[in-house]
This record gives structure tokens, sequence and C-alpha cells, in this order.
């Protein structure tokens, strides 16, 4: 297991020593329809980083665009059904150029005891303010309804998500699925497909719409520290070649 860890963790870095071309995507996540306990607060540390796609993107929105990004989470379930997280995106050029991310704010609203659910549903709400690197306009919302599907060792996330810049454009329909399997009592494999449609008044021709499919791992180190790692190709040529992501959780 250490050993597939390792692995996983240098083809990542590896893929971070190359340059990465602009994204419709500044983030990879799906979100399922479980929250922590009330009381406690849950702190995920997300590396995005990839490698320069076919074709510049047609939306010259994401980050990073020629480097990595890093983004502390830091999440605080108020109640059964919600939960409030705050963002802080930095991002680093392999020029050298540091540069803050903004903030996201996101509240998610789910269908209480959904771990225990076959079906569990939510809704997250999230508003941003980032600068041009990462977004078309300053502030923007994010409505992200969460469909969660589980049968035995297999589960089905849906993420339908519309994004709302305000001030500029048409809302935008970016989507998201993730299909789970199981397959020890820590580890489990998935495949991630993030999909952008642009905007539904003036939806992208199939070449300028963006898709990444991503193969991921989840294990459960120990009761408190969960790692997520992923390896992404993009299937148009809007999208980015190649992209990683590593995401560790810590609950306190």
């Amino acid at each position: 297991m250490r050993r597939l860890l390792a692995s996983l963790l240098i083809l990542a870095a590896g893929l971070g020593a190359r340059p990465a071309a602009a994204a419709g995507f500044d983030e990879f996540q799906i979100f399922d329809g479980r929250i922590g306990e009330p009381g406690a607060v849950d702190f995920n540390l997300h590396y995005n980083l990839g490698r320069r796609g076919r074709l510049d993107s047609p939306r010259e929105a994401g980050a990073p665009r020629n480097g990595m990004l890093l983004t502390p989470e830091i999440g605080f379930p108020t109640a059964p059904w919600h939960e409030i997280a705050v963002f802080l995106p930095v991002a680093r050029e392999f020029t050298g150029d540091i540069y803050g991310g903004g903030f996201k704010v996101r509240n998610t609203f789910v269908s209480p005891g959904a771990a225990d659910r076959p079906f569990a549903y939510g809704l997250d709400v999230e508003l941003r303010h980032q600068s041009a690197r990462f977004s078309e306009a300053d502030w923007a919302v994010t409505l992200r309804p969460i469909i969660d599907l589980r049968t035995g060792r297999w589960q089905l996330i849906l993420n339908p998500a519309v994004e709302m810049p305000l001030g500029r454009g048409g809302a935008i329909f970016a989507p998201a699925v993730r299909g789970v399997r199981q397959v020890s009592d820590i580890v489990w494999l998935g495949l991630e497909h993030y999909m952008d449609f642009g905007r539904f008044d003036r939806p992208e021709a199939p070449r300028g719409q963006a898709h990444q499919l991503f193969v991921t791992t989840d294990v459960k180190l120990t009761n408190r520290f969960a790692l997520h790692v992923g390896l992404g190709h993009g299937l148009t040529h809007a999208s980015d070649r190649w992209a990683g992501k590593v995401i560790l959780s810590v609950d306190f």
C-alpha cells in the first residue's frame, strides 16, 4: 500500500514539472451528500496541476495557467443538514510568479443521515470572488445540486452545476459525475467526468466544450486522515491534455 501511494504521488509530482494550460476548471472535486458532525472541523488541502492542452480554451477562465494550484479548504458543520466552508486558493506559475486566487464561501445543504441512505440529495450554494486569472467575472455564484446513489459497494454521484457570473456573461452549465467502487475496507476506485458546455444561451460546439476524465483512488489512512489521488485526461481540444490532483482530508 505504501509503495502504491508513493508511486501515485511521484506521478503527480512529475506532471507538475511541465507547463499547464488555461482550463475551464480551477477545482476538480465532486460533492456527495455527506457532511461532518456538528461542532467538528473538516480540513482539506487541494493540490491541482496539469500539462498544456492541445489548444487554448475558448473561455480564458481557470487556473493555474502555467503552474499549480494549492487550495486550503476549512469546513464547519453547523447542523446535521448544513455545512459552511471557506476556500483560499493560491497559484504558482512555473516562472516563479505566486498570486492569490481570491476566496470561495460554500454553503452545503444535505439530507440528514446521508451516510446510511441508499439515496441522498443536497444543494451547494457557492459565492466566489476571484481575479481575471481565474474567472471571467470578479464575482460569481454557483448552484450545485447533489444526487447521491448507493448500493452495496457502488456509489454514483451527480453534480449538475450552474455557474452564474455576476454582472458579466450568462449562466454556464458545468455538470460533473463520479462513479465509485469500494475494493477493500480502506480503498475506493473511481471515475470522474467534469464537463463545461458553455453558456445556456450560447452553448459551445463540441470542439469548444471542456471534458476532463479522471481515474481516482481514495484511501482511508486512519480514522482522521484520508487521501484522494486522481489522474485526468482531456477528451476535447478545449481541455487540458493531462491533469493531476491530490486532496488530503483531516477531521478534527
